[in-house]
Parts: structure tokens; sequence; C-alpha cells
């Protein structure tokens, strides 16, 4: 007969060996961090406008998707963040995203805000 004693392994220790386990299957998963960013611009190139671009993704575990932010961008000046998209690690689909009309709406925002800065940076592209 075998007796195994269990002892208590502290929380931490479980979920730092939880998040290695992760981090090697992300680095094996079909889709890199670099894909997802690009699936994510094509589909704004093509469906928003050259005004937009994904930002760096984020990986959410639990969930098994990378979460890329979207922004509103000018020549020389990242105005902000408008949206977000939610790029499947497995699959590397798109399964969420703001909607067209919501990042529009946010970037009309952001453009009045940020009026001066906006022109300010135009102003500096055409200079080069």
């Amino acid at each position: 007969m075998f007796i195994i004693l269990l002892r208590r392994i502290p929380i931490d220790i479980i979920v730092s060996a939880m998040k290695r386990q992760k981090a090697i299957q992300i680095s094996n998963s079909q889709l890199s961090q670099a894909q997802a960013r690009a699936r994510v611009n094509r589909f704004l190139l093509s469906q928003a406008g050259s005004q937009f671009c994904a930002s760096d993704p984020e990986p959410d575990m639990l969930l098994e998707i990378w979460r890329i932010p979207i922004l509103l961008v000018t020549p020389g000046f990242v105005v902000g963040q408008v949206g977000e998209a939610e790029v499947n690690m497995s699959t590397g689909e798109i399964d969420s995203h703001t909607a067209i009309e919501q990042l529009q709406a946010s970037a009309e925002k952001l453009r009045k805000r940020h009026h001066a800065a906006i022109e300010a940076a135009f102003i500096r592209a055409g200079k080069r």
C-alpha cells in the first residue's frame, strides 16, 4: 500500500507553473503575436481605412485569444485607442471587433480633442 502525502502548494507556485505552460502553448500556437496584429491591420485597411491600425496584442490565456487595441493614427502621431479586436490563437480568425461605426465615432471625438496636435503632425510630415 502506498501512502501519498499531499503537502500544500502555495497558489503563486501553481499560478506561475500554469503561466509557463500557457507561454509554451502560445509559442507553439499557430498564430504569433505579429500574425495576429497583421490580420487585424488587413481587416482595418479593407473595412475601415488607413487611419486605423492595430497596436501590440496582449494574450488572454483564459479565452485563448489575442486582445488587440485599435488605434487612430495620423502621419507621425498616434492619436489614441478607438476600439479592440479579439483574434483566436488557434484558428487565426477575428472573433470580435469594435463596430466600424463605433470606431469612426470614437475617432471623430479624438480628432476634435487633439485637433492642434494632429494638424502639427501633418505639418511636420509635410516638411520631410
